[in-house]
């Protein structure tokens, strides 16, 4: 009985000791952000040297379409929820925030917010969304999203306009699923 209280209290004063070295180095550990390589696209969505990923963010959520004056089925917004280590946002369109027009990503985190224009777009497998390089046009505080260069939507699924014509006289939206990882992108 009394060996076992002696291997019983060896055990757990190494454990508390493996335990306070970790402890120890968390602070380490939590201070270095993970570099984020830079993802393998299509040359025509290549970004320019000396710009370099800061961030990457998973999307899930809808391309948002409504019915155009010609019955086709046309984007309206994208709208999505972000989220990587650490923080969280929304990926919107300006037109449902009385903002200019196109995609915004905004941090819920930190505010900060990045307006993207000038696409350039590749396919995707079937059945998804393009592939697409966007500019940083503006962008706004100081945080995750600002003086964003460049933005990749890469990784898609999902996403494509309703088959099919529809009523233009019908005002509703359709939502349609999608995913995609986003890389965003600063000079550096």
């Amino acid at each position: 009985m009394i060996s076992a209280r002696r291997s019983s209290t060896r055990l757990t004063a190494a454990a508390v000791a493996v335990a306070g070295g970790l402890v120890a180095l968390a602070p380490a550990v939590a201070q270095a952000a993970p570099a984020v390589a830079a993802p393998a696209v299509p040359s025509e969505l290549s970004v320019p040297a000396g710009n370099h990923v800061s961030s990457r963010y998973d999307a899930v959520g809808y391309q948002v379409y409504e019915c155009s004056a010609a019955g086709t089925w046309t984007l309206h917004a994208p709208k999505a929820r972000l989220s990587t280590r650490g923080d969280i946002g929304v990926h919107f369109g300006g037109v449902d925030a009385t903002l200019p027009a196109g995609p915004y990503w905004q941090s819920l985190r930190d505010g900060s917010r990045v307006h993207g224009g000038g696409a350039v777009s590749s396919p995707a497998r079937d059945g998804a969304i393009p592939l697409l390089r966007l500019t940083g046009l503006d962008s706004t505080g100081t945080g995750a999203f600002a003086d964003v260069t460049y933005i990749h939507r890469l990784n898609t699924v999902g996403g494509l306009a309703p088959s099919g014509t529809c009523d233009p006289a019908d005002k509703s939206f359709k939502n349609v699923y999608y995913s995609a990882t986003y890389y965003f992108y600063k000079k550096g």
